[in-house]
């Protein structure tokens, strides 16, 4: 669960934006992305992956977190949360029914 809500997380993007402009912004997402995608394949390097370290595992949790927060200003800045929520909703369906669930 997060210590913070939304609204208040909200805020601390909106002033991040403010301060490091949109542009840069938009490129950390990116290189955030790319910071993730290396914690996860470490995880696939590690001997026997399937038992990962701490380690590994909390890089992944760290990098993660990089990445929320940044596509949630990215959300925030282009204005498409809501059409963001509307596509996840449709993309959840539809693995639902694949996986007869629904």
């Amino acid at each position: 669960m997060n210590r913070f809500e939304y609204n208040e997380r909200k805020v601390v993007y909106e002033h991040a934006i403010d301060k490091y402009g949109i542009k840069p912004q938009m490129l950390m997402v990116i290189e955030e992305m790319s910071e993730l995608t290396k914690a996860i394949c470490k995880f696939f390097r590690v001997p026997g992956y399937l038992e990962p370290d701490e380690g590994v595992i909390d890089a992944i949790a760290e990098e993660t977190a990089d990445v929320t927060i940044m596509l949630e200003q990215l959300r925030l800045i282009l204005g498409i949360n809501d059409n963001v929520c509307e596509h996840m909703d449709q993309k959840i369906e539809r693995l639902a029914e694949r996986l007869d669930l629904w």
